[in-house]
């Protein structure tokens, strides 16, 4: 009996145990079948999907309104952020177990500092920033925000905080280790991305038009421009740190920059609201979750073809490749 039980329990997915709760706490399994996790922030749950064959291998319940993925500094897990049941929920990353679940005040967006010092989650909701110690989870400094506090990014140094204010069309930067303001600048119409280059120079994408801009990081002035598409919403670095792919959610496209140059070198179709972004493991492929569209979409890098659209569940936000 006990070898029947080991044998089924090999043959289910990453997906299937998690959904099933059966491996909580197993972090010693071995890694399983890769896979990607996107948040459905309008179902309340999350997918999985299978990266060779490109289907939903299963759709599971994991909190009230879930929104932004990250992994923790060590890449060992996942931190879904969940706006509606005001709680993170940590995910193993190799075996799918859900390893807990912490108490934090809508949380939508979130973020560790370069320097893992730092945990930082903006909420949409209620107009606040929280700034946590990243290794206990105790909460250091709480900032009331204009409104609609949005994306993050930091310094390279870790010193400052950028936050987009989508409600105001502002972007605030914010001492970390004080918990105090230093800058408060109007950068466009619904600020919602935000990028910090290794020469502390901010990108911003601004969702309310289609472009995105360039501050200096002393006192956030314009200092440049570029145009990618309607809707300019979100970025992603290659690891090489030599591409940019900027998401446009309205024009239903994503911008691709030359990392340095901020020149765009091609434009992907990616229809439905292209929102967050992922590379497949081997970098062959981009995932964009589309929000009006209840799917993902996978890209082609090397023709730049859409390969293949997914169907998920509804307003897919956060993502996660494995």
């Amino acid at each position: 009996m006990l070898c029947c039980t080991i044998l089924a329990l090999c043959r289910l997915s990453l997906a299937r145990l998690f959904a099933a709760g059966l491996i909580a706490g197993a972090a010693a399994l071995p890694a399983l079948a890769k896979e990607a996790i996107v948040l459905n922030s309008d179902d309340d749950s999350l997918s999985t999907i299978d990266t060779q064959s490109h289907l939903e291998t299963s759709r599971s319940y994991i909190g009230r309104q879930p929104h932004h993925l990250i992994a923790t500094p060590d890449g060992k897990s996942l931190i879904a952020a969940m706006a509606g049941g005001n709680e993170l929920v940590f995910i193993d990353r190799n075996t799918g177990a859900v390893e807990k679940r912490q108490e934090a005040s809508d949380p939508y967006q979130i973020a560790f500092s370069p320097d893992g010092k730092w945990f930082v989650a903006n909420s949409l909701r209620l107009d606040r920033i929280d700034i946590y110690d990243a290794k206990t989870y105790q909460l250091a400094h709480r900032l009331s925000a204009l409104t609609m506090p949005s994306h993050i990014g930091f310094a390279p140094d870790s010193g400052t905080l950028y936050v987009t204010l989508q409600g105001t069309d502002r972007v605030t930067a914010i001492d970390l280790a004080a918990g105090v303001p230093r800058w408060t600048v109007p950068v466009g119409r619904q600020p919602a991305g935000v990028l910090v280059r290794p020469s502390g120079a901010i990108l911003v994408a601004v969702m309310g038009a289609d472009y995105i801009v360039k501050l200096a990081p002393t006192d956030g002035e314009i200092v440049g421009l570029v145009h990618t598409g309607r809707g300019a919403h979100n970025f992603l670095l290659s690891p090489d740190g030599k591409t940019l792919y900027v998401s446009n959610r309205v024009a239903g496209t994503i911008s691709v920059l030359d990392a340095d140059t901020l020149r765009v070198t091609a434009t992907l179709g990616a229809p439905g609201g292209p929102d967050d972004m992922a590379l497949s493991a081997d970098g062959k492929e981009l995932w964009a979750t589309g929000r009006w569209r209840a799917s993902v979409d996978v890209i082609d890098l090397a023709t730049g073809a859409l390969k293949t659209t997914i169907p998920v569940g509804r307003s897919p936000h956060g993502i996660a490749v494995n």
